[in-house]
C-alpha cells in the first residue's frame, strides 16, 4: 500500500513539473512581425494610398514610413534555445508510469493479475517449479490444490493430470478433473470422473455438489436433487444455497417457465442466484445485456469456458427478457 501511494505521489509530481511551462504566464507581447508581412502591408499601403485624401491619406503615408524603417532595421528573431527541462520531465513521467505499471499492475507471473495476488503468484510459481522438479505425488497435489484455490484452472488441471499418470487411484485428481471437465463444458467427461469419484469417496461434498451442478446443468433435475440431498447429508458447508438449489430445481420439475426460473436452472450456478457474479462473470449491470442478439449468441453457442446452453426458443425469450431487467 506504501509503495503504491508513493508512485501516485511521484506520478503526480513529475506530471505537475511537465505540464508547468503550459501552466505559467503568457508572453505579455506577441512575437514580433516577420519581414514578409511587413512587406505585404507596405505593398497593400503604396496601392491604396493615392486614392486616399485628408487625414486618412496622412496616416496612410505615417504608417509606410514606419514599415520602411522597420524594414531598414529589421533583424530576424533571435532563435530561442532549446530547453531540454521539459523534454526531459516529461520522458521521465512517461518512464516512471511505464516502471509503476509493470512493477504493480501488469501480470510477470502465472496466475498474477494486479499487485493485491503478487503473494500468491509467488507461492503457486514455488510450488510449480518444485513440483515439476520433484515429480513427486505430494509436491503435485500441492500445486493442484493452490492453483484450484486461486482459479488458475489451466495449472490447476495440468497439476491433477500429472498426478494420475502416477497415481490413478488417487481420489481427490479424479475428482478435481472431473470438476473442471464440467467447468469446461465437457460434460460427459465430467460425469464419468465425478462418479467414479464419489463412488470411491461417497463422503466427499465437494463431489456431490459438483455432480449435483452437473446433472442440473443437462435438465436432469431429479439426479441433480439427489446429488445435493447427498452433499447436505455428508455436511458440505454452503447448505443455506445448496438448499436453495434443490428448491429451484424442484419449481422448475413442475414446469415454471418464466425467466427467473430458467435462469436459475441454467445460469444461477456460475454467474450468482442475483446475478452478482460467480464461477462466471457479473451479469448485474454488464453492458453486454443490452445487446439480445449478443447474449443470444453467448448462450446457444458458449463463449470461453462456458458451454453453450441447450434451450428452446420459448426458455431462451424468457430468459432474455429477465437478463435485460438486471
Amino acid at each position: 500500500m506504501m509503495a503504491t501511494l508513493i508512485f501516485l505521489v511521484l506520478l503526480l509530481l513529475g506530471l505537475l513539473l511537465a505540464l508547468r511551462p503550459l501552466l505559467g504566464p503568457k508572453e505579455p507581447f506577441p512575437e514580433p512581425p516577420r519581414r514578409e508581412e511587413l512587406l505585404k502591408e507596405l505593398s497593400v499601403l503604396q496601392e491604396e494610398v493615392a486614392a486616399l485624401e485628408g487625414e486618412e491619406r496622412k496616416l496612410a503615408l505615417a504608417r509606410m514610413v514606419e514599415l520602411e524603417r522597420a524594414l531598414e532595421g529589421w533583424r530576424p528573431p533571435e532563435p530561442r534555445p532549446f530547453n531540454p527541462l521539459p523534454v526531459a520531465l516529461a520522458l521521465g513521467v512517461v518512464l516512471l508510469l511505464g516502471v509503476g505499471l509493470w512493477r504493480y499492475s501488469l501480470p510477470r507471473l502465472p496466475g498474477e493479475t494486479t499487485v493485491t495476488q503478487r503473494a500468491e503468484a509467488r507461492e503457486l510459481k514455488a510450488l510449480q517449479d518444485k513440483a515439476r522438479r520433484t515429480g513427486a505425488v505430494e509436491d503435485l497435489l500441492a500445486w493442484g490444490r493452490r492453483a484450484y484455490e486461486v482459479q488458475a484452472w489451466d495449472q490447476a488441471a495440468e497439476a491433477y493430470l500429472e498426478v494420475l499418470k502416477k497415481d490413478p487411484r488417487n481420489v481427490e485428481a479424479v475428482r478435481r478433473v472431473g470438476i473442471l471437465l464440467f467447468m469446461g463444458g465437457r460434460l460427459e467427461e465430467a460425469e464419468m470422473f465425478l462418479q467414479i469419484a464419489q463412488h470411491a469417496d461417497p463422503k466427499a461434498a465437494e463431489g456431490w455438489l459438483f455432480l449435483g451442478n452437473l446433472y442440473f446443468q443437462k435438465g436432469e433435475n431429479q439426479a441433480a436433487i439427489a446429488a445435493w440431498e447427498r452433499y447436505l447429508e455428508v455436511g458440505g458447508e454452503a447448505r443455506e444455497r445448496v438448499e436453495g438449489l434443490i428448491a429451484m430445481a424442484k419449481a422448475q420439475a413442475q414446469g415454471a417457465k418464466d425467466g427467473l426460473s430458467v435462469y436459475q436452472a441454467r445460469c444461477a450456478l456460475c454467474h450468482g442466484a442475483q446475478g452478482e457474479g460467480g464461477v462466471g462473470p457479473r451479469l448485474k449491470g454488464n453492458p453486454i445485456l443490452k445487446s439480445p442478439e449478443a447474449v443470444r449468441e453467448i448462450v446457444l453457442k458458449g463463449r470461453g469456458q462456458m458451454p453453450p446452453v441447450p434451450l428452446g426458443e420459448e426458455e431462451l425469450k424468457t430468459l432474455l427478457d429477465y437478463l435485460a431487467g438486471l
